[in-house]
């Protein structure tokens, strides 16, 4: 019975071995907190309606905008220095206990005027911030492909929560009383506090290291500024702004009518209960059976106006006819649709948007954006409506335009999305020329043809994004992929079709069980071991102990890879022994080649597994003579994510054949791994070579640390380390323009490299003037190619020194118009080299072009000559004072070359 049950939740919900328990503590979760969200919100609204009227309720939206900025700037704060489970069940344990209050206080009748409107406010926060802190929550206990297949399970706790909490408002407001449900809604709220605390203890700090944990924590540092610079963000904030106004005056609508009709307090908790209980059913079917076939058939774009044209038509009802059926129609259909087919559109908008960008963006759209867009109700409320005493069916007038309003941002954010996909695609392939359909209203027939004809970097970029966001109407497309030349396309196919749950492709996958590419039997394992359901476990052994080691060690690293966050399944498969197993092989094994396949496999796996007893393991291989086990060495202990590994990565990186690998590591760590690297860089013993790799590091993380990781380096004696920094910290400019880059502090440096051009172009003249003279003898000619070797040198610097001038031009300046400046004056056309020095001339404020205008005209120049000097107002040393100055210099080349040349004249004299 207990397997069959098993059996079919498996099939229903696709919830798989070890996952289980997580998913229903994490529903459960969302149940509670809704349903008491759903107790507690009709009581505060039926009490707020009847003891202080609905004329007052305007000022409440506005009270609760003020108060959620305000607390959104406490709370981002805090986010940045509490561990995020203290701040949710301090939440949580709060809501509690002013419940609690609330209740006491409803029982001696002690509640009036301030203490409505401040537990009203408080109920709305509660709301909109409790839901916020889940999904933030669940982003941590679920990995990308747990959460694809089981947000859906989750969130329908919440549709469930709402039913419940509503029908039992519903039920027991009359029979109870208003004050005893707030004791309801406070006992189901508590039980949020353990499982809370249980998910975490035993899903995250049990399994997760903390560098896991804080990669999928949300950065909300600067989100305004993120939503200002992007046109889509900010036209998809507006949308979301712009629903939220209306629907606060649509509840306003609601509200009046219904207080107007309904006199009794407890009839009209009972009333807002059963109601929201209704709307919380249709939305829930409305889910089910409808929202998937209307965003199928009618596209992302289309689909945005079901809900304001629903609106639009319940405001024309209730204007013409101001009954509570009217009522309920208008507030019906804002509550079905806005939760389902309009919810559903609205996030495959964010399909475009980078990941990072979207997660620091979404608490402040769901919290601030929304809070404000409430307080903004409220003013219209009250100014209008209250001011000049209108009744509750006038709204309507007001809505009608703010819905045109809404139908404009529609259509802007329709272009903005597929202008951010084109953008997307294009910036994957600059080389070419990506003719894709973008024009109409769904990118789906785009997508096929890429899919079906584009280059295999094109079509590599759109299965990474199915991966995010599968479609079953591409899956033909995908299925065709299976056969492509190429391999990396084969395992990106396969990969993508491990999200299309809805099929079972196990017998069209099993073959590549066999494929002589050892990329492709772990992406066809990692299908099958979740997507052969009849028989899973079986299927899964037999892999695990298949004579071909190749096989079996790519079954091995698959099951490492599934269980990585699931002890449950690691354990029902024995995975740690079977590595111990691997390992124990090694010694029996002869052959090099296998013996080497077998570390390799063993590694891989050992990294996934994240289990702490495998690390010494992982460190020994570090020291394997083969460079291949090495770096495998290296990427498992990325891996782990553990920082037992950080120092010993770090310090790989000054090895050349190893670099890479140690860099690709620590980015995995993602952007906490900037604090260990600051450390390394203030250290004295710390190596330029590696110093130049954490520029590369850094410039993957749109973070302020990366950028004053950065910054700290343009200090630094290495000029190469110095260019690096710069080279990053221009692609963080382009791409992050909210960070902060220290303009003064940049013009500094500007001036410096600006001083180190002159006084470079002096010696380089000096030495050029020198080595004119013709004169000839075997030492007089030792000493010509030791200074013609300078001249290169210093030529080479001049160079180099241009690019660190330009790029922190590109700090203080937009980079998209720096950058090609440089590019352009490095040209063989003339032409192409003036026209960049006269946009420069026109582009740089009064005070650097004076420094900088003489400085680039140099480049023009055939050759160097003493006027050239003067014009810049130079003074020419000699010869002495030209080796002094290249002397104290933090280029060693060039020292070893003077020092040389130094001895030959002496020589020579």
């Amino acid at each position: 019975m207990r397997e069959s049950l098993q059996t079919f939740i498996r099939q229903v919900f696709d919830i798989r071995e070890g996952e289980g328990q997580r998913a229903f503590l994490m529903q459960l979760n969302i149940f509670l907190i809704i349903s008491t969200l759903l107790v507690v919100k009709p009581t505060v609204n039926g009490l707020f309606l009847s003891e202080i009227g609905v004329q007052k309720l305007p000022v409440t939206f506005v009270l609760v905008a003020i108060v959620a900025v305000i607390f959104s700037t406490i709370y981002t704060r805090l986010l940045g220095k509490t561990p995020l489970n203290r701040i949710i069940l301090t939440t949580l344990f709060v809501s509690v206990l002013l419940f609690i209050l609330f209740g006491i206080l409803l029982k001696f009748n002690a509640v009036g005027g301030w203490v409505l409107y401040a537990f009203y406010i408080w109920v709305a926060v509660f709301g909109v911030l409790t839901a916020s802190q889940f999904w933030i929550i669940a982003n941590v206990v679920f990995n990308a492909r747990e959460a694809k297949r089981l947000f859906g399970f989750i969130g329908s706790g919440a549709i469930a929560g709402g039913i419940f909490g509503g029908y039992l408002t519903t039920i027991l407001a009359e029979a109870l009383g208003s004050e005893n449900l707030i004791f309801i809604g406070a006992g189901m709220l508590a039980l949020c506090i353990p499982i809370t605390t249980f998910i975490w203890e035993k899903n995250v700090v049990k399994v997760q290291t903390k560098f896991q944990r804080r990669k999928k924590i949300a950065n909300t540092d600067h989100p305004f500024k993120l939503i200002r610079k992007s046109a889509h963000l900010s036209f998809l904030a507006s949308i979301i702004g712009i629903s939220v106004i209306v629907a606060k005056l649509v509840d306003y609508q609601f509200s009046a009518i219904a207080a107007d009709k309904i006199q009794d307090p407890d009839e009209l908790t009972a009333f807002f209960g059963f109601w929201f209980s209704n709307f919380n059913v249709i939305s829930l079917l409305v889910q089910l059976i409808l929202t998937r076939r209307i965003v199928g058939t009618f596209g992302i774009g289309s689909s945005l106006l079901f809900l304001p044209f629903t609106i639009l038509l319940g405001a024309v009802f209730v204007f013409f006819a101001p009954e509570l059926w009217a009522a309920i129609f208008i507030k019906m259909g804002d509550g079905s649709l806005k939760q389902s087919v309009n919810k559903a559109s609205v996030e495959l908008l964010a399909l475009p948007v980078p990941g990072e960008i979207k997660n620091q963006t979404k608490t402040f759209i769901d919290v601030v954006v929304d809070s404000i867009a409430t307080g903004i109700s409220g003013i219209i409320l009250i100014f209008v409506v209250n001011g000049l005493d209108l009744k509750a069916y006038f709204i309507s007038l007001i809505i009608i335009p703010l819905i045109g309003l809404w139908l404009f941002f529609v259509m802007k954010v329709r272009q903005t999305y597929l202008h951010a996909f084109r953008h997307n695609l294009a910036k994957r392939n600059p080389e070419e020329d990506l003719d894709l359909d973008l024009s109409n209203t769904s990118v789906l027939g785009s997508l096929k043809k890429v899919l079906e004809s584009g280059s295999e970097s094109q079509i590599l970029y759109v299965l990474k994004k199915l991966k995010l966001q599968p479609d079953d109407r591409l899956s033909d497309s995908v299925i065709q992929l299976l056969t492509h030349p190429s391999v990396s396309v084969q395992i990106e196919a396969i990969r993508v079709l491990y999200f299309f749950k809805q099929l079972n492709l196990s017998e069209l996958i099993l073959p590549f069980t066999r494929h002589s590419n050892q990329g492709v039997k772990i992406a066809a394992f990692d299908y099958l071991i979740v997507h052969e359901r009849s028989q899973s476990s079986q299927l899964v052994n037999d892999f695990l102990n298949h004579e071909d080691y190749h096989i079996s060690l790519a079954a091995l690293v698959s099951l490492a890879a599934e269980s990585r966050t699931n002890p449950i399944l690691k354990g029902s498969y024995d995975l740690e022994n079977r590595i111990w197993q691997v390992l124990y092989q090694l010694k029996e094994i002869d052959s090099p080649s296998r013996k080497d396949f077998y570390k390799i496999g063993a590694l891989k796996a050992m990294g996934l597994a994240r289990i702490s007893d495998f690390f010494p393991a992982i460190e020994q291989f570090l020291e394997d003579p083969n460079p291949d086990v090495v770096k495998q060495a290296i990427l498992s202990a990325g891996d782990s994510l553990d920082n037992y590994f950080i120092p010993g990565l770090i310090q790989y990186m000054a090895f050349p054949d190893f670099a890479s690998e140690a860099r690709r590591s620590l980015i995995k760590y993602g952007k906490e791994i900037i604090a260990p690297l600051s450390d390394y860089i203030q250290d004295d013993k710390s190596q330029p070579e590696i110093i130049q790799q954490i520029t590369l590091i850094a410039q993957n993380f749109g973070t302020q640390p990366s950028v004053d990781l950065l910054l700290s380096l343009l200090k630094h004696t290495s000029a190469k380390v110095r260019l690096s920094a710069l080279r990053a910290l221009n692609q963080l400019k382009v791409q992050y323009q909210y960070l902060y880059f220290r303009d003064k502090e940049v013009m500094k440096y500007i001036l410096d490299e600006a001083r180190l051009y002159q006084d470079t172009l002096t010696i380089l003249y000096v030495q050029n003037h020198v080595n004119s003279k013709k004169r000839s003898s075997p030492k007089i000619n030792e000493v010509q190619a030791l200074r013609q070797n300078l001249i290169n040198l210093l030529e080479s610097r001049l160079n180099t020194n241009l690019e660190r001038i330009f790029r922190l031009l590109g700090l203080k300046y937009p980079p998209e118009d720096i950058l090609p400046i440089y590019e352009n004056i490095q040209s063989e056309h003339m032409d192409l080299r003036a026209n960049a020095l006269e946009y420069l001339d026109n582009l740089l404020d009064s005070g650097l072009k004076k420094v900088l205008i003489p400085i680039v005209e140099t480049t023009l120049l055939e050759a160097l000559s003493e006027s050239a000097i003067k014009d810049l107002d130079l003074k020419i040393p000699d010869e002495d004072q030209c080796f002094q100055l290249l002397l104290v210099s933090d280029d060693n080349e060039v020292k070893e070359t003077v020092t040389h040349l130094k001895k030959a004249i002496s020589a020579n004299t």
